[in-house]
């Protein structure tokens, strides 16, 4: 017998595109060989299916030259205990390594490195009976990067494309008893060039493997189509069924059976029934070894991503007997997807996609995705306004997409494919020798897929350029389902390749420069009369930690312009893996914390929600502007406001309508209100005549109206009173608050040496004469300060603002290099003068001016004003900004205070993190929270936790005082245990230690977040600081 370990190695397959398989089985829909229609309908594990998923046996080799029959058959090696389904680098095994565009390996296609890991996994599982006279299949649904199995001793077969099934016919080398399986994997393959994929490299097998056993004569594969009439109304279901393990003339008198159900049971009167007596081979496109069925239903419920509904189609297949040998089921959506007028519609309306690119990513587990997982990342998506996920970049599991059917989500099925660090990128693309490997991976993600309602658009892969290897998948895809439009970005997202334009990153009113080519403007895109296909960004609003500025931007054209249907959000999760540090702190880790070279650092840190599916503050963002109930104003003075049901399907039955009133933040009235609103309908509520009488009467304060929008009764993606929608407006009634009379209880001002001190009962000031500045600030005998108030110009780099700069290398155009180039992080501060005098109402008037230098140069000359009374001191500052100085991250005052002031409540922008290009789904109130709690533990640390437009803040000491501090005009607040330093320094989360203070931050100007993209300076112009001159007011007071 030839020795198994020295065919692989002459064969080499994992290093020849030419090979992507051997004798694995055809792809196919998940098939279950149930005995019968209730085990069907019941989706009862049959006798013959057998998971292997568990601990197997596992040794991790150098390279594959290492294999040894001996190895392969267990009687050598070191083996150790792994989990499967699973990715061996979270196992003890191997490195992680992260990379976004380089290839972790030198670049010569189809060749890998010499030193490729290989793991060697092995399990024993014993012979069932209720396998005989069957075909016994094993079946891996998915294994990074390429494996090959061998069975007792004997090579079974070969495969490759991490995220498709393989599957064999292991039955002529099972034996009776205990089999012994093998499966050797290889970490890098020729495979590994198509899937550079912005993700963790990791390996193993990595989804679940099973034995299962179909008849000789079987349902090989099946597929559904459901084709609506012209009204949306009827439909004809359409059901072909490939048949295998028997000739033409044995199949003689055979027959398949379908009937159909819904929740009421069958919805065929009689099955409808096809013998295979009919079938002819022809020049038309019959087949031997197919059956088609069809049948007319009249008015389905349709599908949607609204309305999911689902009917269950079973198929049965007899013998010429009519004994059944099988039966196989599958969901159905009855449902229509086309392109016309230049729109994407569904069921003949057209869609708007709220959408999201979702990589599989678990903190614990890699790539392993539970259904846990995926059910919590479905109900997050659907109570957040989602409504598409775009598969980036990959088929996922199996799963996944029978619960985007049930809940009601709409996909595009990504081709793995992705050659990003090809030089040209489309290298492969355009190399006939791998149109093979590039047509393996579409035809086989269709074969398995192409049953889900869900899956409205097929993708060709992510980022390869584009050549003649895509024409052929385009050309294929277009003749094997018409039911689907077809989309891929590559070269310049508006080749004959795709069916929708789908650019990403491409801005909404100006052109961007491209990798090779430029990115039109989205509105340049559609404006072009020659262009009538609709557009749906691919990829958009980069997500990287403190992001998502200006998405509203996006919002507003959507719906402006209607061929502009949306897009798809860069990403969903964190990709952070769960990691101890050297002293034992648990923090997610991201490329390089594995010692992984190269690596492109936090760079897989962009999703909307942490690793363990917590929020990012910009997803209450995206849930606001993608909210399906739009509000406006029609006549606040009147009370009436505009409410607008954008569901194509849903009317307004499952919601409940409240109204809230409040004056500077407090309550002052509410109520409830109903709708009544079909899909598509608006409608005008009116507030009660009783509280706009009330507001009539009201002479001071500032009045706010907040609508909001809740489910009625739980679905099942949301429980009751979930908030759908919420809108706040400023009403034009109150006025100025009355100001507070001025205490005029005596204040002593005495001078030792430089230091100047301001006394009265409730408090005592002191100034540094010489260094120009406020040092101490005391209060029931507790010094509020740690250190002297400062002006503050700078701000802890957010992704953003780092750009792609690396720390070796600056890029000049990030705003992190123009900041520091301009000595931002640096300035030197020199006192110019220091004044004192008593006014007329016997406080006193502190006037410090200052100036702030980089390398002999001014950046800033500031005045800063103190009036020191009683109980109060009303600061007033001016800065002059020099005219050389780039746009500017801050303006504003920093506090030192101490660590006790645990405590905060405020009256502006809230409850969540925002900042002035993302502030839309804040509304003002009056809001409490802890320090602890304004943080947002982004993975990379920067600056954060941001709450804008406060006019008041209170802070309140452990030891029962209170200082607060009345801003004018509003300003951009933060409150952290951290300084600025301490977050510029950091690179995650964990390093940050409690500095014993409590920062305050005030700013009357703060550059916004940006997130158009996280490689440019992509702060729009009007949420830049670009003025000179700046000016604000803080009244400062204390409670013991």
């Amino acid at each position: 017998m030839t020795r198994v370990s020295a065919t692989l190695l002459a064969q080499k397959d994992w290093e020849n595109p030419s090979v992507t398989e051997r004798n694995r089985l055809p792809s196919h829909v998940p098939l279950a060989s149930y005995s019968g229609l209730d085990a069907a309908l019941n989706l009862q594990q049959a006798e013959h299916q057998l998971s292997l998923n568990g601990q197997w046996n596992f040794c991790l080799l150098k390279q594959p030259e290492q294999l040894s029959d001996a190895l392969i058959a267990g009687s050598k090696g070191s083996w150790k205990s792994i989990a499967v389904p699973g990715n061996w680098q979270l196992q003890g095994f191997d490195k992680a390594i992260y990379t976004n565009v380089i290839y972790p390996f030198e670049v010569n296609p189809p060749y890998v490195p010499s030193d490729n890991p290989t793991g060697v996994y092995r399990t024993e599982f014993n012979y069932q009976a209720a396998w005989a006279n069957k075909q016994v299949r094993l079946r891996f649904e998915g294994v990074n990067s390429a494996f090959h199995v061998v069975i007792n001793g004997q090579q079974v077969g070969y495969g490759q494309d991490s995220r498709l099934a393989s599957e064999f016919d292991i039955g002529p080398f099972l034996q009776e008893g205990t089999n012994q399986l093998c499966v050797i994997v290889y970490r890098w393959s020729d495979g590994s060039y198509l899937e550079d994929q912005d993700m963790w490299w990791l390996s193993g097998i990595f989804r679940d493997v099973s034995i299962y056993a179909k008849p000789q004569v079987h349902i090989a594969d099946f597929s559904i189509h459901t084709q609506l009439d012209a009204c949306y109304r009827d439909a004809q279901l359409q059901v072909e069924v490939q048949l295998a393990g028997a000739s033409l003339a044995q199949l003689d008198g055979y027959q398949i059976e379908l009937q159909l159900y819904d929740g009421d049971g069958a919805v065929f009167a009689n099955p409808v029934r096809e013998s295979t007596n009919n079938l002819s081979v022809d020049e038309k496109g019959g087949f031997a070894d197919r059956i088609f069925l069809s049948s007319t239903v009249v008015e389905p419920k349709l599908w949607s991503d609204e309305q999911p509904n689902l009917y269950r189609a079973v198929l049965s297949l007899l013998d010429a007997k009519g004994n059944v040998l099988e039966v196989e089921q599958s969901s159905v959506g009855f449902r229509c997807v086309e392109i016309s007028d230049g729109l994407l519609k569904l069921n003949g309306k057209p869609v708007l996609i709220r959408g999201v690119n979702r990589h599989e990513h678990d903190p614990e587990l890699g790539h392993v995705m539970t259904e846990a997982t995926m059910l919590q990342d479905i109900k997050l998506l659907k109570q957040n306004n989602f409504n598409a996920v775009r598969t980036a970049h990959y088929p996922n599991h199996p799963r996944w997409y029978e619960l985007c059917d049930e809940y009601g989500l709409l996909l595009v099925d990504e081709t793995n494919l992705e050659t990003h660090g090809m030089f040209p990128m489309k290298r492969l693309s355009d190399d006939p020798q791998w149109m093979h490997a590039y047509m393996q991976r579409v035809t086989r993600m269709v074969a398995r897929d192409k049953n889900h309602p869900s899956i409205i658009i097929w993708s060709l892969g992510n980022e390869s350029g584009y050549g003649s290897n895509h024409d052929a998948m385009y050309g294929w895809l277009k003749q094997a389902d018409q039911s689907r439009p077809i989309q891929y970005e590559g070269g310049g997202a508006d080749t004959p390749a795709t069916d929708i334009l789908c650019p990403m990153y491409a801005r909404v009113d100006w052109d961007t420069a491209g990798e090779g080519i430029p990115k039109r403007a989205i509105t340049a895109h559609i404006a072009d009369p020659n262009e009538q296909r609709p557009l749906i960004l691919c990829e958009y609003a980069h997500a990287m930690g403190n992001s998502l500025g200006s998405i509203e931007e996006y919002w507003r054209a959507f719906r402006l312009h209607p061929r502009l249907q949306g897009g798809f959000i860069w990403d969903w999760v964190d990709q952070g893996i769960t990691k101890q540090s050297d002293s034992g702190e648990t923090y997610w880790a991201y490329g390089g914390d594995f010692g992984d070279q190269p690596n492109d650092r936090q760079f897989c840190i962009n999703g909307l929600i942490f690793p363990d599916r917590s929020p990012h503050p910009s997803l209450h963002e995206i849930k606001y502007l993608q909210q399906y109930w739009q509000i406006s104003a029609e006549n606040l003075a009147k009370g009436e406001v505009l409410i607008s049901n954008e569901h194509l399907v849903n009317d307004s039955s499952n919601t409940a309508g409240e109204w809230r009133i409040e004056r500077n933040g407090e309550l002052f009235s509410q109520g409830e209100f109903s709708l009544s609103l079909q899909a598509g309908e608006q409608q005008i509520m009116c507030l009660p005549k009783a509280a706009m009488q009330d507001l009539a009467t009201q002479t001071s304060g500032e009045f706010w109206l907040t609508i909001n929008i809740k489910l009625k009764q739980a679905t099942a993606w949301a429980l009751a009173g979930h908030s759908l929608a919420k809108q706040q407006f400023k009403l034009a009634f109150g006025g100025l608050n009355s100001p507070k009379p001025l205490n005029k209880a005596e204040v002593k001002c005495t001078q030792q040496d430089r230091r100047i001190r301001f006394e009265s009962s409730k408090q005592l000031l002191e100034f540094d004469c010489v260094s120009a500045q406020w040092l101490a600030w005391t209060v029931n005998e507790k010094q509020l300060f740690t250190a002297a108030p400062v002006d503050n110009f700078y701000r802890a780099p957010l992704d953003n603002d780092i750009g792609v700069s690396e720390a070796s290398q600056m890029d000049p155009n990030s705003w992190i290099a123009r900041w520091q180039s301009a000595g931002l992080h640096q300035l030197k501060r020199e006192a110019l003068d220091f004044n004192f005098s008593q006014l007329s109402n016997g406080c006193w008037l502190v006037e410090c001016s200052s100036e702030y230098r980089h390398q002999q140069k001014t950046a800033f000359k500031v005045l800063h004003r103190y009036v020191i009374s009683a109980d109060k001191v009303a600061f007033d500052c001016e800065v002059n900004a020099a005219a050389y100085l780039p746009p500017l991250p801050r303006v504003g005052l920093s506090l030192s205070l101490d660590k006790q002031f645990s405590e905060l409540s405020w009256f502006g922008l809230g409850p969540h993190e925002n900042y002035r290009d993302r502030l839309a789904a804040a509304t003002v109130s009056r809001y409490s929270e802890t320090v602890d709690n304004l943080h947002t533990p982004y993975i990379f640390p920067s600056e954060n936790g941001g709450r804008g437009e406060v006019r008041q803040l209170s802070l309140k000491h452990e030891q029962q005082l209170n200082v607060e501090l009345h801003c004018q005009p509003s300003l951009q607040m933060t409150a952290s245990r951290f300084s600025q330093q301490d977050l510029s320094d950091a690179t995650h989360n964990y390093q940050l230690k409690d500095s014993g203070s409590v920062f305050v931050h005030l700013d009357v100007a703060h550059q916004g977040v940006g997130g158009d993209d996280s490689w440019s300076p992509s702060v729009h112009p009007k949420h830049q600081v670009l003025e000179n001159y700046f000016s604000y007011h803080i009244d400062f007071t204390a409670q013991g």
